[in-house]
């Protein structure tokens, strides 16, 4: 017997935003930073490898911020520069004016959850 499948849509309007998942190692150092309203954040950067069909390899490197007390919390007490984690986080386009007075756009990942892949070496001294 064949089950015939339905497919429902909802006429409520979702929210629109970008999504993205990397898997990566944590190539700067955490930096707590505060907004001008107070509020803080940990402020890095994660490299991601990839291989292109020819064989050579590249990085490619985002800047990510994340808000949540919690995830920054365990982030600073376990986690370094050399860590590799998985990453879900809003992509968003920023604008920003540079010295020179022309305006230039980044993208920016607002972390919303991760998982720790690899903890980073501990120093032996």
């Amino acid at each position: 017997m064949l089950r015939q499948s339905v497919r429902n849509f909802s006429s409520t309007i979702k929210p629109k935003f970008a999504k993205m998942t990397l898997i990566g190692t944590i190539g700067t150092d955490l930096q707590k930073q505060s907004t001008s309203t107070g509020k803080e954040f940990l402020k890095y950067a994660i490299a991601v490898n990839s291989k292109s069909k020819n064989g050579e390899q590249s990085v490619s490197w985002f800047n990510i911020a994340c808000f949540l007390p919690h995830q920054i919390e365990f982030m600073e007490k376990n986690l370094a520069k050399g860590s590799k984690i998985y990453l879900e986080a809003e992509a968003k386009n920023t604008s920003y004016e540079k010295e020179d007075g022309s305006k230039s756009f980044s993208l920016m990942l607002f972390q919303s959850n991760f998982e720790v892949i690899k903890y980073p070496k501990k120093d032996d001294q």
